[in-house]
């Protein structure tokens, strides 16, 4: 559920606390406020779920004609009109509703009220002029009835805000005065797909190879964090996604607790395990204004989990990420950053933001001891996310990270259609290094069999095989 009842009543209160009923007719405001209050304390999660599915869109229509029938009571009125302002108030979001609804539909990006665009993986699609919103008035309206569904207030005094609508879609907007009068409203829409995607799509897809996937799993079930870097749209999410339903899946210890952190719920995980035939022990914490996501990541120490998974770093919660992980704790974070060995200098420049005090050197250092794996995925001129590179960091020498790098993805060719558009990436997954022999002995004694670290690395080599004597 995207949002409890008693937030979405003290959303509702500030929402009537601010509206003006200057051009409202006062009894239709006591009425749809009597209607909604209801539903959203009895029916909360069918109010979140109706941007998803017709169906419960349908199932909203139903509730709303019950309580306003007994609300009109012994007098006339025009039930379906009345319905349908009530539904419109409380959920309709005009144009954007059916590309909300639409699974193919990845991103619903606004460059002003007439200008929207529609993306899937194959294409961009625009609404533009009539086929968009009518005015600036009206997208200003509906964007902060969406960022209301997320618990977020979008006015004058806050006119930039992340928030959430339902489970999965994550809704970022700005409004005047940050944006121009005539232009209405800025937004960018992002939908994660509902029930992540599985492994086989990730391999089929060309998103990396099952050697890349078991690696990453392994380091994960045997205390050996992993960062994901990337830009906006590389797939981050759902790799992280995948390595924690396979965590779940294939984590044998007697604490396989995760920790997610998030700014808004994107990350959807197995709730049972049917193989194992147990439970997911999974906990989730969104961050608030009085809980922020470093707060969050140094507060989830006490609950004493296995693996730790602040979703995304944008600031100092990366200090406290790397502090948790040079104390036991296995980290599974995203940042943006544009190459795996950028990503440490990355991390360190979010250390900073938290005012530690602590010499470059000394941050950059904890980086790489709490995230020996670093992970970058990039998404293609033809639309596909891949893994570009995993990269294994060793250590510090001169001010620069030192590692080897294991897994690549070389492209070959760009394959344009008759337009010139890119159409087909075409390239290969080489694994080009090899894990270093502390790794190999740290894996081997946690108990990953030799073997399978022979089969995804048969050059490697324990410690105890290349000391010197």
């Amino acid at each position: 559920m995207s949002i409890t009842a008693p937030v979405f009543l003290s959303i509702l209160r500030i929402q009537n606390a601010s509206q003006s009923t200057t051009t409202r007719d006062y009894e239709y405001e006591a009425v749809l406020g009597d209607v909604r209050a209801k539903i959203a304390e009895h029916h909360a999660k069918e109010l979140a779920a109706v941007l998803q599915s017709e169906d419960a869109a349908v199932t909203l229509r139903g509730l709303i004609t019950r309580y306003a029938a007994e609300r009109m009571a012994g007098r006339e009125y025009d039930s379906d009109a009345l319905v349908e302002r009530i539904f419109e108030d409380m959920a309709g979001l005009g144009v954007l509703t059916q590309y909300l609804r639409d699974p193919d539909v990845e991103e619903i990006n606004g460059n002003s009220y007439k200008l929207i665009e529609i993306i899937t993986r194959d294409q961009v699609r625009y609404l533009y002029k009539s086929d968009a919103f009518s005015s600036p008035v009206a997208a200003v309206d509906i964007v902060k009835r969406m960022v209301r569904m997320g618990g977020k207030l979008l006015d004058e005094q806050t006119p930039k805000v992340d928030s959430y609508v339902g489970d999965g879609v994550r809704i970022s907007a700005s409004i005047p005065p940050l944006v121009p009068e005539d232009k209405g409203v800025v937004f960018s829409i992002r939908k994660q797909r509902k029930g992540g995607v599985g492994r086989e799509q990730i391999i089929q897809s060309g998103a990396a190879t099952p050697e890349i996937l078991d690696f990453l799993t392994m380091c994960l079930c045997h205390k050996v964090s992993v960062g994901l870097a990337g830009g906006v749209g590389s797939g981050k999410t759902t790799m992280q996604t995948l390595l924690l339903n396979e965590y779940i899946r294939k984590n044998e210890d007697h604490n396989n607790r995760i920790n997610v952190i998030e700014d808004s719920r994107e990350i959807e995980l197995l709730e049972y395990d049917i193989d194992h035939d147990r439970p997911a022990r999974v906990m989730y914490n969104m961050t608030s204004e009085a809980w922020s996501m470093m707060r969050l990541v140094a507060d989830s120490l006490r609950y004493d989990p296995a693996l730790i998974v602040p979703a995304e770093v944008r600031d100092g919660a990366a200090l406290a990420a790397a502090s948790a992980g040079q104390t036991g704790h296995t980290i599974l974070t995203s940042f943006h950053a544009s190459s795996a060995r950028d990503g440490y200098k990355r991390l360190r420049l979010l250390c900073n933001n938290a005012n530690s005090g602590l010499p470059n050197e000394t941050l950059l250092e904890m980086c790489v001891d709490a995230w020996p794996i670093m992970v970058y995925l990039e998404q293609q001129k033809d639309n596909v996310r891949r893994t570009m590179e995993v990269f294994e960091a060793t250590g510090i020498a001169g001010g620069r990270v030192q590692g080897n790098l294991l897994w690549k993805f070389d492209i070959e060719k760009t394959e344009r259609d008759e337009d010139g558009k890119v159409v087909n990436v075409r390239g290969t997954y080489r694994r080009v290094g090899c894990i270093s022999p502390r790794l190999y002995s740290f894996l081997r004694d946690r108990g990953v069999p030799e073997p399978e670290l022979l089969r995804l690395f048969p050059d490697a080599r324990p410690e105890e095989e290349v000391m010197p004597s």
